[in-house]
Formats: C-alpha cells, sequence, structure tokens
C-alpha cells in the first residue's frame, strides 16, 4: 500500500464510481478536496497496475473501500497504528474483518438507504439554513447524542461543520425554539450529483412533534430540485424500520468506534 498523489486522482474516481453505494463518503471527499488537502490523507493498493483498495482518512475517521470481499488487513491495520482516528467505516464484510483485530473499538453494523421519496412541504420560516457562526451549537446538540455524536469532539466537529458550509461541500438546516437549536439535520458531503444525510437529532423535549418529518422532507426537496440523489446510513432499529417505510435500501455497512 502506498500513499496516493494527485496524480492517482482519476483512476481512484473511476474505481470508486463502479460501486458509489459502498464508497459515497470517499468519492464524495475526494471530488472536492483532492488527494492532498490539509486534513485528509489516502492510500492505494495495487496488483498488476489496477486497483484493489483505497482507504481515506478524513479529521478523525477512515473510510475503506475494496471491490474485493477480503482485504490485506495487515495493512489497514498497520496505517491505523502510525495514523491513529477515533472510527472506522466501510462496507460491513471489510469493517467485519477488522473488528476482529480490533478489540478497542465498537462494532456497529447498519444499512445504506437511497432517499429516494419525500413528502413535499412549503417553504417555512421555522427551517432555517444554517451559517458558519451556528456551527458550534449544532455541534454541541450532535455530541450529546453518543450514537450520532459520540465518535467527535465538539471542537472537531465544529470545525467539519464550519469548513462544509463556508466551501458549500454540506449544508445544515436548523428549527430554533426560544432561542435554542431545537432540531437539526444536514448533508455531511456533496457533489454534483449525489449527498449523503446525516447528523439529525431532535432535542427531547420537542420529539412528539413533527420536526423530523419537516427537516428531512425539506432536505430532500431542496435536493431534488438540485437534481442530487440523496443517501442516508440508518444504524438504529427505529431508523432502519423508518427508512425501510420510505426509502430504498441499497447496501449495509460497519462502522468501529474506540472505546473511550
Amino acid at each position: 500500500m502506498r500513499e496516493a498523489v494527485e496524480s492517482d486522482r482519476k483512476r481512484i474516481l473511476e474505481y470508486l464510481e463502479h460501486d458509489l453505494k459502498n464508497c459515497i463518503y470517499l468519492y464524495i471527499d475526494i471530488i472536492n478536496y483532492g488527494i492532498s488537502a490539509k486534513n485528509m490523507k489516502v492510500w492505494l493498493e495495487e496488483e498488476d497496475s489496477r486497483l484493489n483498495m483505497v482507504v481515506m482518512k478524513y479529521y478523525d475517521s477512515y473510510q475503506i473501500y475494496s471491490h474485493k470481499l477480503i482485504c490485506r488487513v495487515e495493512e489497514i491495520l498497520y496505517l491505523f497504528r502510525k495514523y491513529p482516528a477515533s472510527m472506522i467505516s466501510g462496507r460491513k464484510d471489510i469493517i467485519q474483518q477488522l473488528a476482529i483485530r480490533l478489540k478497542n473499538y465498537k462494532a456497529d453494523y447498519g444499512v445504506i438507504f437511497i432517499m429516494d421519496k419525500y413528502r413535499p412541504v412549503k417553504a417555512i420560516d421555522k427551517v432555517i439554513r444554517a451559517v458558519p457562526e451556528e456551527a458550534e451549537e449544532i455541534a454541541r446538540l450532535i455530541c450529546s447524542d453518543s450514537e450520532i455524536g459520540g465518535h467527535y469532539t465538539v471542537e472537531a466537529l465544529t470545525r467539519q461543520l464550519k469548513e462544509r458550509i463556508c466551501t458549500r461541500t454540506g449544508r445544515s438546516y436548523i428549527i430554533r425554539e426560544n432561542g435554542d437549536i431545537a432540531a437539526h439535520s444536514a448533508t455531511y458531503a456533496e457533489a454534483d450529483k449525489i449527498a449523503v444525510v446525516g447528523g439529525t437529532i431532535i432535542k427531547q423535549e420537542y420529539r412528539n412533534l413533527n420536526y423530523y418529518m419537516l427537516l428531512s422532507n425539506y432536505m430532500l426537496q431542496q435536493l431534488t430540485a438540485e437534481g442530487k440523489k440523496a443517501y442516508t446510513f440508518s444504524i438504529t432499529d427505529k431508523m432502519i424500520q423508518y427508512h425501510e417505510k420510505m426509502h430504498t435500501k441499497c447496501s449495509e455497512y460497519g462502522k468501529l468506534v474506540i472505546y473511550k
């Protein structure tokens, strides 16, 4: 395995394009940031000049993709030891192989959905597109939930949210109540034709309202109008059941989060 250089970018993207549903973050981040961005590293494995695997570290997490079912685990583990991170994610079978060796990480498995249906909603004042100055408050809300924010620190997530908003590689929508953010949903990554929806959280005291449906449908309406296909990752039984009623399952994934 070797570290990728900018001249590898085209062939890496071509490799990933054949199986986008299983490498969405990798694909979007390399499109948006290239190979040598400040908070990003990319490695590739080759055999007879053909790509076999791509690994990306973005801030404090790894994304792994290989078209093969069996990966060279030792090479991946070498990277983790040299460049530690709080989270590792990828196709379910790849994470299962790593989970056996990484005993200091907790494994969870979930489902990837294409968000191909939504209920049209009229533009309303309650839903606001967030600005960079609101990133820290959003990060605090996300980090208050161990399920979706447990592997972040508030400081690191604030930097990521600000970067995405400023570079238009992601967006956040919020609803405020009594001056505080009561609900949030975002695209954690976006490119010309594709987006990943995540970071959806409603404060406990507002979960009896329709804020989840309002945020989700409003954002999907915006993305569809822009010609973007939206994907989302679900890990809890409740959210998997919800998306199974509304959207199309396209793959399964796994993530490893370090025990703190």
